[in-house]
């Protein structure tokens, strides 16, 4: 078996929920996505997030590989092209100012989705809200939580990766969408 049948046959494992399996393609694609990442968007923090957030999407969108339509390769390097665009846009947008006064019932449902989202993350361990809430709260990037922690670096990717999947699923328990 090649190493484009050894990807196809991850990637199908993975669609079914073998972690083993989304390891190994971590393993084969992080650094060649971090490297990309950080040509096209030259920020090392931003080609980290960019390394995370393509992994995350191959693992939820695992199902939609076509073998006959492209190598494994070609399939992960088209959505890190595509996330790193976003991410470079949002990079880019300026923040806009927040309304002096707004909608009472836009007001309500953000309150009751911010507490959603509470009940998600209540539903994560320790360490997995940990790294979140440095990451995304706080704005820390992998290396200054690994030093921050005390734990290597790909602790820290590894706990991302995972809090990120398990935050998705307990997000997808409550009914809380992706909007």
């Amino acid at each position: 078996m090649g190493a484009e049948a050894d990807d196809v046959d991850r990637v199908v494992r993975a669609a079914h929920g073998d972690e083993a399996a989304m390891t190994t393609l971590y393993d084969a694609f992080a650094r060649p996505i971090y490297a990309f990442g950080l040509r096209r968007l030259g920020d090392p923090a931003l080609a980290e997030e960019l390394v995370q957030s393509v992994l995350l999407k191959v693992w939820r969108q695992a199902q939609r590989y076509e073998p006959s339509r492209g190598s494994v390769r070609t399939w992960v390097f088209t959505i890190a092209r595509t996330t790193a665009v976003d991410l470079h846009r949002r990079r880019r947008r300026p923040t806009a100012p927040l309304p002096e006064v707004g909608d009472p019932l836009d007001e309500l449902e953000q309150l009751v989705r911010a507490e959603a989202v509470r009940a998600a993350l209540d539903r994560l361990s320790h360490d997995h809200r940990q790294v979140l809430d440095l990451a995304y709260v706080h704005g820390l990037t992998q290396h200054e939580i690994a030093d921050r922690l005390g734990v290597p670096l790909g602790t820290v990717k590894s706990r991302t990766f995972y809090a990120l999947r398990a935050f998705r699923l307990a997000c997808d328990e409550l009914g809380i969408d992706d909007g």
